[in-house]
């Protein structure tokens, strides 16, 4: 049981060198295996190389996650981390993983990194897991590792896991560091119907038009489909249908007529009871997904 009353643990390792990291993981990892616990490794191809040859004949009882496609956007890399948790847990009671956490260059966007290590909290907290997330200090921006502070309730200090002075709650977090949504005057209506079947018509010429490709117009049809189901479902219908470009991006916004929710986690926490699979989906196959109320209405904004 974790300092905060959950099921996970969730630590964060800022190391320096190689043998200070091995140093750290190896002996984590083994004494997990040692009291009968999974043990998974998530790191680059040469980092996971790195980590077979130190565990010597324990590899064989580690399961190696290549994290080189899973961090290209948070929801991806949730995904990612529950299949394989999941996995592990059908075998063995309990779990211990070390993930390397990649982020990419730009500078815009790594914000939404530290966004999805507070959201781990709340998606994974419920699972008997010891989850390690290191950093590399060799050109981790301060920015980052600011974060890495912010949203691990345990943080490595010498010998010891301690309480971090800086954690904060993950939905105050997220709810402070996400930008607030622009106006995107640029968008236009479709008159779209009431159902589902109509809303396809409707949205997958303009993505044709738009030059998305086959693999691109089906993953927004897919994750709009999600979106209007939601609305119909709960928000008491759709108001409107808007699509355009804007920042080099396809953008859909499905407006409904509920009174929307307050969650900034919505569509991040793994399925499970009482946590349905539809946004969960629609994050997956897009870039970005915003929730915000507006003079139209509720407003699901679709980032492709």
């Amino acid at each position: 049981m974790s300092s905060d009353g959950t099921a996970l643990r969730h630590n964060a390792f800022v190391y320096e060198t190689e043998d200070q990291y091995l140093a750290r993981v190896v002996p984590f990892l083994q004494d997990g295996l040692q009291a009968g616990e999974g043990a998974i490794v998530a790191h680059t191809k040469p980092g996971l190389a790195m980590m077979r040859e130190a565990l010597g004949p324990d590899a064989t009882r580690v399961t190696f996650v290549d994290v080189s496609w899973a961090y290209t956007r948070p929801a991806r890399a949730l995904a990612a981390y529950h299949e394989v948790y999941a996995q592990q847990l059908q075998k063995t009671p309990k779990l211990r993983a070390v993930a390397d956490v990649q982020f990419g260059p730009d500078p815009g966007e790594w914000h939404l990194w530290t966004g999805y290590e507070a959201v781990f909290n709340r998606s994974f907290g419920h699972l008997p897991a010891w989850v390690l997330c290191s950093y590399n200090a060799n050109g981790t921006p301060d920015s980052v590792i600011e974060g890495v502070w912010q949203t691990h309730p345990e943080v490595v200090d010498g010998d010891a896991w301690n309480a971090s002075g800086l954690y904060e709650d993950p939905d105050r977090l997220l709810r402070r560091i996400t930008p607030p949504p622009q106006e995107l005057p640029d968008l236009r209506s479709l008159p779209v119907g009431r159902d589902l079947e109509q809303i396809r018509e409707r949205l997958a010429p303009e993505l044709i038009a738009a030059g998305l490709g086959e693999a691109k117009t089906l993953e927004m049809l897919l994750a709009a489909t999600e979106i209007a189901a939601n609305a119909l479902q709960h928000g008491a219908g759709i108001e409107d249908v808007r699509v355009g470009r804007a920042h080099g991006r396809f953008v859909c916004e499905i407006v409904d007529r509920g009174p929307g929710f307050d969650d900034p986690t919505a569509g991040y926490l793994a399925p499970r009871a009482g946590v349905g699979s539809g946004l969960w989906v629609a994050r997956q196959l897009t870039w970005r997904i915003e929730f915000f109320r507006s003079p139209r209405g509720f407003t699901t904004r679709i980032w492709l």
